[in-house]
């Protein structure tokens, strides 16, 4: 099996991704054992993940260590290399830390798969699929030791045992489907005895719903797993478009009335306006609403990953420039400005900008002398440059 194979339907097997979707995303927990014990190990193997902590060049917080549902100070386990004037900071103490996991603490790999490239290839194949944003980190607790105290977190949790073994304790959950502004606190949960218990084997999966509170132990065997979260887009990141759009008309814009917090003889006056404001609305084009927001979720999806290159030229007006396909990004207006939409974000310019960059985006390649518009020259080069920087625009190399 190579890192490119991996993808939801072998992470689920033998369930099947559709009665995945069906019987257990957001509703409970699922556990698929019985699998070979190098089921994951194109994916990382123990000797891969001593590599990454052993790395010399790592840097905090690549590298955290935590005991007891707490994280350690860097300064625990860190210290800084001076070489001559240089000072490189954040360099993890391997010593400390093989001293601090002897006693206990679980190293924590945050963000793996980000300098790891099967696990990013599997994350890659996992948006692909589901249009949702996945992330991995690596956990490694010593054999006798506690993990994380009970908690839960605000994503979506697969749970991949890479080597090892542990045994996870599953408890009610408080918040059903808590959103990311709903973080566990762990002074409010007063955990009860645990409605389930799955014991972790090389090759297993577990998969658990944001707000499923859960802890895990190691016995007498050291662990390794790969946590994969995913971050969801919810219906409620959905309608906060019918706002944004809304918000773009002079109506919302206006100020709530004086003392409308206090003053309780305004609260009729507030529903009465309220509802004659979301009555304009009710000839919603939910389409554009729908495709827009698909379009915002494919071109933060889409963003290549950047690569320094040596062989650059600070661009000119004469510079031959190119603009992305139009279904990475979406030109509007508001009241006031030109907004970009591109790899995820929002980009204000100038009203007056507008015309220049759709005629970017209406030919092939172009220079920024040749564009036409309400800005100056000086300003065109200005746009360009800006754009360059954000990834919006690419420079082209002219034929030799």
């Amino acid at each position: 099996m190579t890192p490119l194979s991996l993808n939801l339907e072998v992470l689920l097997a033998p369930i099947g991704v559709e009665r995945f979707f069906e019987l257990y995303w957001e509703q409970r927990y699922l556990h698929i054992g019985g699998r070979a014990p190098g089921y994951y190990r194109s994916l990382l193997s123990p000797t891969d993940l001593e590599q990454i902590v052993s790395n010399p060049e790592a840097r905090y917080p690549a590298i955290q260590l935590a005991r007891g549902g707490k994280y350690f100070p860097p300064e625990a386990y860190t210290h800084d290399v001076k070489f001559g004037s240089e000072l490189f900071a954040g360099v993890p103490d391997t010593q400390r830390i093989n001293i601090e996991y002897r006693n206990g603490a679980s190293v924590v790999l945050p963000a793996l798969h980000r300098s790891w490239l099967p696990l990013r290839n599997l994350c890659a194949a996992l948006e692909a699929q589901i249009d949702h944003v996945p992330h991995a980190n690596a956990y490694i607790t010593p054999g006798n030791a506690a993990g994380f105290t009970p908690h839960y977190d605000v994503h979506e949790v697969l749970v991949l045992q890479i080597a090892g073994s542990k045994r996870w304790s599953l408890y009610p959950a408080p918040i059903r489907l808590p959103c990311r502004s709903e973080p566990f606190d762990p002074q409010a949960y007063s955990a009860p005895p645990p409605i389930a218990q799955v014991e972790m084997n090389p090759g297993d999966l577990l998969y658990l719903p944001r707000g499923q509170v859960h802890s895990a132990v190691t016995t007498d065997c050291y662990s390794a797993h790969v946590t994969i979260g995913i971050t969801v887009y919810t219906w409620a990141d959905l309608a906060r478009g019918l706002i944004d759009e809304a918000a773009a008309g002079h109506e919302l814009r206006q100020a709530l009335p004086p003392g409308f917090a206090r003053r309780g003889e305004l609260k009729y006056r507030l529903r009465q306006r309220l509802a004659e404001l979301l009555s304009h609305r009710a000839g919603v084009d939910y389409d554009a609403l729908i495709d827009n927001f698909a379009r915002r979720v494919r071109s933060a999806q889409d963003v290549p990953a950047e690569k320094f290159r040596i062989d650059v030229v600070a661009i000119d007006a004469n510079s031959l420039l190119k603009a992305p396909p139009p279904s990475r990004y979406r030109v509007s207006r508001d009241v006031a400005n030109t907004v970009l939409e591109f790899n995820g974000q929002r980009h204000i310019l100038p009203a007056p900008a507008e015309s220049t960059l759709r005629a970017m985006s209406e030919r092939d390649i172009f220079r920024t002398a040749d564009l036409p518009g309400e800005i100056s020259g000086e300003a065109r080069l200005g746009l360009s440059r800006y754009l360059l920087e954000v990834g919006f625009l690419a420079a082209v190399q002219s034929a030799q």
